[in-house]
Parts: C-alpha cells; sequence; structure tokens
C-alpha cells in the first residue's frame, strides 16, 4: 500500500514537473522578470519660475479670496459668469466684482457701468431704476433707497 502511495506521488510530480517544461519550451513564462519592462511615458516637470529668482510673485497670483475666485473661475465666459451670478443671494451678490443686484431684485453678471446683460428675452433694453455693485447704488432711484442695506 506504501508503494502504490509513493508510485501516486511520483506521477503527479512527474507530471507538474512536464507541464512546467513544456510551458518553459513555448515561450510563455509564468511569473515576469524585471529585466523585461519597458519605459512606456517619459513625464518632465518644469517649474513656473526660474528657481534663481524670488518666488514671492508666484504666490501673490495665487487667488485666495472666495469673491474674487469666484469671478476668475468664469473670467472669458459671460453665458456661465451670468447664470452662476443668477444663483447668487443679495449679500454674495455684492460681495463680488462680477455681479450687480439689480432692482428687479435678481443678480447678475456686470459692474459698476451695470448689468453686463441688460435686454428681455425679446431684445428690448430694460429699464432700472437702480442697481448695486459691491454696495454702492447706481441709479436715478438711489436717494430714494439711500438707507437700504445689505
Amino acid at each position: 500500500m506504501l508503494v502504490k502511495y509513493i508510485l501516486k506521488v511520483l506521477i503527479v510530480a512527474f507530471l507538474i514537473l512536464s507541464l512546467i517544461i513544456f510551458i518553459n519550451s513555448i515561450g510563455m513564462r509564468l511569473q515576469d522578470a524585471p529585466s523585461s519592462k519597458k519605459l512606456i511615458q517619459v513625464v518632465t516637470v518644469e517649474p513656473f519660475a526660474n528657481t534663481d529668482t524670488d518666488n514671492s510673485d508666484i504666490i501673490d497670483a495665487i487667488v485666495m479670496d472666495k469673491s474674487d475666485a469666484f469671478c476668475e473661475s468664469r473670467r472669458g465666459s459671460s453665458g456661465t459668469l451670468e447664470e452662476s451670478c443668477g444663483k447668487l443671494t443679495k449679500h454674495n451678490c455684492n460681495s463680488t466684482s462680477c455681479c450687480v443686484w439689480t432692482s428687479d431684485k435678481k443678480c447678475a453678471a456686470g459692474n459698476e457701468k451695470g448689468p453686463t446683460f441688460n435686454s428681455d428675452k425679446n431684445g428690448k433694453t430694460r429699464a432700472l431704476d437702480y442697481y448695486y455693485f459691491q454696495n454702492k447704488c447706481y441709479g436715478t432711484k438711489c436717494s430714494s433707497i439711500e438707507g437700504f442695506q445689505f
């Protein structure tokens, strides 16, 4: 009985060894060797400014104020700015440098000269009694609402 058991173990070991030799002979590797790795992509990282100079000018260029960041992130896209300003509250609208609070009680894209888009759906200019830009009132009816605070 012991001989049968040893014979079975030898047959299994022989089959495993034969399988390993066969796989190796057809060129298939069971494990990648470290030397077989290939470089796929090279990335070059360059600094923003000359490393020999003072980098304080780079730090100054980073927008730290939330109100300024709101406007900077939408610079060059007036349609997106108009939509984004329309979602702001009175207080937040007046804290930005790119939105105005109109007499229609809506926030719109604009500056001290007024709303950027000041026309209705038919293309006619809307008559605004006043508008606020950074908590300062502009327009014909500002004196009648002078005590209004945000």
